[in-house]
C-alpha cells in the first residue's frame, strides 16, 4: 500500500512496476521532471499515462536522443510486457534527497561522462582520413589551443585543405611545437599544434 514508501529510503521495486504512485507523492518533493535529467537503464521511475494516472515504470532502454524506452506494465507471463517512448522531460525521476538542482548536475555529469565514452568508442574505431561527425562541435567534443601536447599516436581532429574536418593520427612531434601527422592511409603533413583538435574523451 501506500504506506510502503513513506520511508524515502524503501526505493520502489521491480514488483511495483504498473502500480499507480500514491497520492500523497507530489512533483518537485518525491520526484523531480525535467527535459535536463538523464536516466539509466534499469532505473525505476514515475510513468503517466494517458489516462492521467501516475505509475512506477522503469528505464528498458536508453535511446541516446533523449528518449527513454519506458516499462509501464509487467509481461502477463508471456512476451516483456509494454513499453512506451517517453521523452526525457515527461518522465519522473525519484528523489533521493538531492534537490532538483542537484539532481540536474549529477545528469549533466552523467551525460557528458557517456558522451566521453561514446568518443572514446568512435576514436578506437575511426581511420585515418575519416570525416569528422557533422554533429561534433568546437569547445563539446574538441577543441584547439596553441599550448596542446600530443602523444604519438593520438588520434585528432585536423582541417583538410578542402575545408573538411577528418580524423588523423599523430605520428611524431618535432622540434618547433609543429607535428608530423598522417592525415591518410598514405600521406603526412606538418601541423602546428594549435591546429590540431584534441578529442575530449
Amino acid at each position: 500500500g501506500a504506506g510502503l514508501f513513506r520511508n524515502r529510503k524503501q526505493q520502489p521495486q521491480d514488483s511495483d512496476i504498473s502500480n499507480v504512485v500514491p497520492e500523497t507523492w507530489k512533483e518537485q518533493k518525491e520526484f523531480f521532471r525535467s527535459p535536463k535529467l538523464v536516466f539509466k537503464q534499469g532505473e525505476m521511475v514515475v510513468a503517466f499515462r494517458s489516462d492521467g494516472s501516475r505509475r512506477f515504470g522503469k528505464i528498458m532502454l536508453v535511446n541516446g536522443d533523449g528518449t527513454y524506452d519506458v516499462l509501464v506494465e509487467r509481461s502477463g507471463g508471456e512476451g516483456a510486457g509494454q513499453y512506451r517512448t517517453d521523452p526525457a522531460g515527461q518522465i519522473g525521476k525519484l528523489a533521493t534527497g538531492r534537490s532538483l538542482q542537484e539532481e540536474l548536475k549529477a545528469s549533466e555529469l552523467l551525460e557528458e561522462r557517456e558522451l566521453r565514452q561514446r568518443r572514446k568508442e568512435l576514436v578506437k574505431k575511426v581511420k585515418t582520413g575519416d570525416l569528422v561527425p557533422s554533429e561534433w562541435s568546437v569547445g563539446q567534443d574538441y577543441a584547439f589551443s596553441p599550448t596542446a601536447s600530443f602523444r604519438r599516436g593520438e588520434v585528432v581532429v585536423a582541417a583538410r585543405t578542402d575545408g573538411s574536418l577528418r580524423f588523423a593520427q599523430v605520428k611524431g612531434e618535432l622540434r618547433d611545437g609543429t607535428f608530423d601527422v598522417a592525415v591518410e592511409s598514405f600521406g603526412k603533413r606538418v601541423y602546428p599544434g594549435g591546429s590540431l583538435g584534441k578529442v575530449f574523451t
